[in-house]
């Protein structure tokens, strides 16, 4: 799927970006600190990358099947009601990231009129990240359900 790949691209490069530029920042800070000086809104700036990374980490975690799965309750079935299982906990997930997208885009639109304390830039900027990875990760559910309908709970064709 093309259209897959592109994204999955996007959103690492976005991923690495945001691990680059975060990087950086801490290196700058423990360095100006260690001078005895402190860079105002390094510290702000780095809690919005973990922020960003953080949630598009997971969402990229369902495409690569990396996401925590409890597989003890899983084999406690039969083979033939695992992929049932699957389904429902697929459906499961969808449901509770339509929820998050919702209520996330509803937070950052209420958001818009506050702004950082150092930064000075609005705090919707955090919160995207929440709607936006949920976004990425029904998408990357969704793929996964069409392209393998049926696996077992290490992410392995049936």
């Amino acid at each position: 799927m093309k259209v897959k790949k592109v994204i999955v691209a996007i959103v690492t490069v976005a991923v690495v970006i945001i691990m680059t530029l975060l990087t950086s920042t801490v290196l700058l800070q423990v360095i100006t600190r260690a001078v005895g000086y402190s860079m105002p809104g390094t510290e702000e700036f780095s809690r919005l990358m973990i922020v960003w990374l953080t949630f598009l980490g997971s969402s990229l975690a369902f495409h690569e099947k990396m996401h925590l799965a409890v597989t003890f309750f899983v084999r406690r079935f039969k083979e033939e009601k695992r992929k049932y299982l699957q389904a429902a906990v697929n459906i499961l997930i969808i449901a509770f990231y339509i929820i998050v997208i919702y209520f996330g885009f509803a937070l950052s639109y209420t958001a818009m009129g506050s702004t950082s304390s150092t930064l000075q830039i609005p705090m919707a900027a955090f919160y995207l990240s929440i709607p936006v990875s949920g976004l990425f990760a029904i998408y990357f559910i969704l793929t996964n359900i069409f392209e393998n309908p049926v696996e077992n709970e290490e992410g392995a064709n049936l």
